[in-house]
């Protein structure tokens, strides 16, 4: 049994699908299936159930989920610890949900790498619900996240960068794209709306509440961040998103919504003793939130 096994089957194990694992991973499809297949035969017994269809788990395959994350994290520690295959290369991984999250990283890591030219960072762009267990299992450094203040179990330590405010989002010939602030009780009309796993659970609830008196035909349902844009661009409707730093970009508009409390922003990690890179990296990006320096 190696870590790689241990990486694709926890892989499939999230996405349920071996293609979106082999992306995640960023290796082959029969990749993923030769690890997942010597990791069965190693242990004796089946861990998915295939179809043509669709990917499931079987009895054995989930109660080794845990027993996976635990030897992985072990594993990931211990190299950690040791320094094994460093080589003085310094490494950052950071999670990212969306493309607005994305664009707030080009001028912190070009000021991080100036100052540790040996960096070698790297990016992944997951899933709200898929995120916090890769920072559990120390797979990523830090994660961008809304502060959740009800949680059955805690992501990590949060760094706060900026309370912001959820904003309609509209193309410039929607009728709100003239108005400096909207209030919630006003949205009405067509609103596009994205997948509950896909969003935090606060921007989830503020679409909810205004899509309910919407009728079928307004609603358009698409199951990412940058599919809602996409929408929202051609004139289909307009949706509630949080108003990131340097939201305000690609010929749309966005109209801060009162009625509902702004949203803490900020990082998700596991703390940063002994590990400077990722100290500077939070110290970097405080800075350039306070002076307003993000851009598309």
């Amino acid at each position: 049994m190696n870590t790689v096994q241990l990486e694709c089957f926890l892989a499939v194990a999230e996405y349920l699908n071996f293609s979106k694992a082999a992306d995640f991973l960023k290796i082959t499809q029969p990749a993923v299936s030769h690890q997942i297949t010597s990791l069965e035969d190693e242990l004796g017994t089946r861990l998915f159930v295939r179809t043509s269809k669709n990917v499931s788990l079987t009895e054995a395959g989930l109660m080794f989920m845990e027993d996976a994350s635990s030897i992985l994290k072990i594993a990931c520690g211990a190299k950690k610890r040791l320094g094994i295959g460093s080589n003085d290369v310094l490494f950052l991984t950071v999670g990212c949900h969306n493309q607005s999250e994305l664009d707030l990283l080009p001028p912190v890591i070009r000021r991080l790498a100036d100052r540790f030219p040996t960096l070698h960072p790297s990016v992944k762009l997951i899933p709200f619900k898929s995120m916090a267990n890769l920072l559990d299992e120390e797979r990523i450094h830090v994660m961008f996240g809304f502060q959740q203040d009800e949680q059955k179990k805690p992501i990590g330590l949060f760094h706060k960068l900026a309370r912001i405010p959820l904003a309609c989002v509209c193309s410039a010939g929607h009728p709100y794209a003239g108005r400096t602030c909207l209030n919630v009780d006003e949205l009405e009309g067509s609103i596009v709306l994205g997948e509950p796993h896909r969003l935090p659970a606060t921007v989830l609830q503020s679409q909810i509440r205004a899509s309910s008196s919407c009728h079928p035909s307004e609603l358009f349902f698409v199951d990412t961040y940058e599919s809602i844009l996409a929408l929202v661009r051609a004139g289909l409707g307009y949706s509630l998103l949080p108003f990131y730093p340097g939201s305000d970009k690609k010929g749309l508009c966005y109209i801060p919504v009162t009625g509902i409390p702004p949203l803490a922003f900020g990082l998700y990690h596991k703390g940063v003793k002994g590990n400077t890179i990722l100290k500077e990296f939070i110290r970097l990006l405080d800075e350039e939130v306070a002076a307003g320096e993000f851009r598309a």
